[in-house]
């Protein structure tokens, strides 16, 4: 499906407002079966203490079969009081960059990989709603 939802997966309403940022993975280019790690900075930019759900999106951008758009591969509950903010690290390993291929087969191949962290499943929707803006990778696999 490429039409956008009413409401994005993950979507909800806060009493404040959050930022991310300093999205950072270990490498750039890597090889095939190896883990990447991952780290960003969430913040707490409003008045009130609240929680939000970070959430992990992969694309793979170059798979040899249909996969989907984006691709929820984990999530984080990040409690914080206003004005803090706190480093989120995710390891993102083979087999979440794996898909099934047409033949029914779970397949890693090598590619361009797009990772997207952000209050929502990534959309334009989801910003006009009022999520915060997602922060965004390119990396490859070789």
């Amino acid at each position: 499906m490429t039409e956008e939802p009413l409401y994005p997966f993950g979507f909800g309403l806060s009493y404040t407002c959050f930022e991310y940022s300093d999205l950072q993975l270990d490498k750039k280019n890597h090889t095939l079966g190896d883990s990447l790690n991952v780290s960003l900075t969430l913040r707490n930019n409003g008045a009130s203490d609240s929680a939000e759900v970070a959430q992990f999106y992969l694309t793979d951008t170059q798979a040899s079969s249909i996969v989907p758009l984006h691709h929820l591969i984990g999530f984080e509950r990040v409690t914080l009081k206003a004005g803090e903010s706190r480093k989120i690290k995710l390891t993102i390993t083979p087999e979440m960059m794996s898909f099934f291929n047409d033949d029914g087969k779970l397949t890693l191949e090598p590619g361009e990989f797009r990772l997207e962290v952000g209050g929502c499943s990534p959309s334009n929707r989801g910003q006009d709603l009022g999520a915060p803006k997602p922060v965004t990778a390119i990396f490859e696999i070789k």
